[in-house]
């Protein structure tokens, strides 16, 4: 049984055995590698020490609560290295009784998920952002309008769409090349982010085509119309003004 334990304790995973009270009895090498700490660092003190922040109290009680109840828990952690990083780990715990059901230890398994937080973010970066400007795509459009819809239903306030193009941009991309007009695109989508507020949005449909998202504006028709005109107008004025690019400057209005 010894020499069994001895290899399973040797694996890729991270071992923690803990006393009831949660005290650290003992971590074997993958602990070390994906945490940093060794184990005369760890052993004696609470897993407390590893703490993000990132959850709050109710977290470690619901945890607690389904480890005392069932004997095991499982879920997602965001914990700290040694070095101060925050990482996301995938974590067992399972509680071990002796033969008079008394509970004698914690064991706690876990592997760090970072590389597959990280693909996974990139994956829906890829799926809901245009990669050139890194302004929502169609698909993300289409999601934030239908909420806004149902919003608005609820709130009464009047919403607007604004649909934008650039003129004369198939000019600039024949005469200067594709170059010049992805630097053009990506200033037009920085300034028309200073135009509009914190919870509207401007997405980028394709080409030279974007659309704006205002949310909220007011609950009379009228007055709803009128901010939008104010928007409208303070974009074209922002998409208006001379574009210095590498080594030329040219002039654009809007649609």
């Amino acid at each position: 049984g010894q020499r069994i334990a001895a290899v399973t304790f040797d694996t890729q995973e991270a071992i923690m055995i803990t006393t009831p009270d949660a005290i650290i009895l003992r971590v074997n090498q993958a602990f070390y590698e994906i945490t940093g700490y060794s184990k005369e660092e760890v052993v004696g003190q609470n897993p407390r020490i590893f703490q993000s922040g990132r959850h709050d109290a109710a977290f470690y009680q619901a945890m607690w609560a389904a480890l005392l109840a069932t004997g095991k828990w499982s879920g997602e952690v965001w914990d700290k290295r040694k070095d101060g990083s925050i990482y996301p780990k995938m974590t067992t715990i399972t509680a071990v009784y002796d033969e008079n059901r008394k509970l004698t230890h914690y064991v706690a398994v876990f592997r760090d998920i970072s590389n597959r937080k990280k693909s996974e973010q990139e994956i829906h970066q890829l799926a809901f952002y245009d990669p050139l400007t890194a302004l929502p795509n169609r698909r993300l459009l289409m999601d934030r309008l239908h909420q806004a819809l149902a919003l608005s239903i609820r709130n009464g306030r009047y919403g607007a769409l604004l649909f934008l193009d650039l003129d004369h941009f198939k000019t600039i991309n024949d005469t200067r090349g594709h170059a010049a007009g992805d630097l053009l695109l990506i200033e037009a989508s920085r300034r028309l982010q200073t135009c509009v507020r914190e919870g509207d949005s401007v997405a980028r449909l394709g080409g030279d085509e974007f659309v704006v998202l205002l949310e909220g504006l007011d609950n009379e028709a009228d007055e709803a119309a009128s901010l939008t005109e104010l928007v409208a107008e303070k974009i074209r004025q922002e998409l208006d003004q001379p574009y210095v690019l590498d080594d030329f400057e040219c002039h654009l209005t809007v649609s």
